[in-house]
């Protein structure tokens, strides 16, 4: 029996030239301060030369710091969120800080270039620094947004518990004896009913479609029964684990869903302790 390979992890950020643009930037800033420092910028406002690069920083710490993993942007197929997800939603929270700050710096530092005269291109320089960094604002408000999605999914599921049901509602030991086209039945009824819980969580002021919405909270109830799975298998309550395996493998057959490895090892040794 061959063993299972396990697939490679998502690349941990959406795009990773992000972080080579931020390292270069700040690579020129040293050399920009060295060069001021030594007397090679004596010129008006030669100052404002290596600050150029201050707000490029911090705006580009920002997206960086802001980025999350590719994976949750492909709703296509259906890929299980991480429970709990607040630290995810505090990391966008301080990007989007960091990220106005950088921008709110580089047009203080533009006022100040008018204001004493400094080089033409440098203004010119902070001007098209300023350009770029409102053409991507509406892309990085975005990702805070579509966090800020998944944080009230889960924030009202904890408020209101039977915003998801607990998958041992959905379950009954005569589950485990199904087969063949009853088991399809059964599997699409549940993907029915934790469709009917997606729906009720969507909201007009998201700023995703109804689908998205749909397939995002499905996502979400998805890495709760993963967690809850887990939890299961540790302090060995069967019955509990294949509940949450069924809710598993209805999302899987009907929605596309990727199991982790071992919550695959989980479904296949609860079935064969079930055989």
């Amino acid at each position: 029996m061959s063993a299972e390979v396990e697939p490679k992890p998502d690349p941990i950020h959406i795009t990773p030239w992000k972080k080579a643009m931020l390292l270069a930037v700040a690579a020129l800033f040293g050399g920009t301060l060295f060069e001021y420092y030594r007397g090679g910028i004596n010129e008006t406002g030669g100052w404002l030369w290596p600050m150029l690069f201050l707000p490029l920083i911090l705006y580009l710490l920002g997206i960086v710091y802001g980025d999350v993993p590719a994976r949750y942007y492909d709703l296509k197929v259906l890929k299980p969120f991480p429970v709990p997800f607040a630290r995810q939603f505090d990391r966008c929270v301080l990007a989007i800080i960091v990220l106005f700050t950088g921008l709110f710096l580089n047009i203080l530092l533009l006022a100040v270039t008018l204001i004493v005269g400094a080089k033409l291109l440098l203004t010119i320089f902070y001007l098209l620094y300023m350009v770029l960094m409102l053409a991507e604002l509406p892309n990085s408000l975005r990702i805070f947004r579509f966090i800020q999605h998944v944080n009230t999914v889960q924030y009202v599921s904890v408020i209101h518990p039977d915003t998801f049901k607990q998958a041992i509602a959905y379950y009954t030991p005569e589950q485990d004896q199904l087969s063949g086209e009853e088991l399809k039945k059964h599997l699409f009824d549940l993907y029915l009913n934790l469709t009917d819980e997606a729906e009720k969580l969507v909201v007009e002021a998201s700023p995703l479609t109804r689908d998205q919405q749909i397939a995002l909270n499905l996502a979400v109830r998805a890495g709760e029964a993963i967690r809850r799975s887990r939890i299961a298998s540790q302090s060995g309550e069967a019955e509990r684990l294949r509940a949450n395996l069924f809710v598993l493998e209805a999302l899987e057959k009907n929605s596309g869903l990727q199991l982790p490895l071992d919550i695959r090892q989980l479904r296949n040794k609860a079935k064969g302790l079930a055989a």
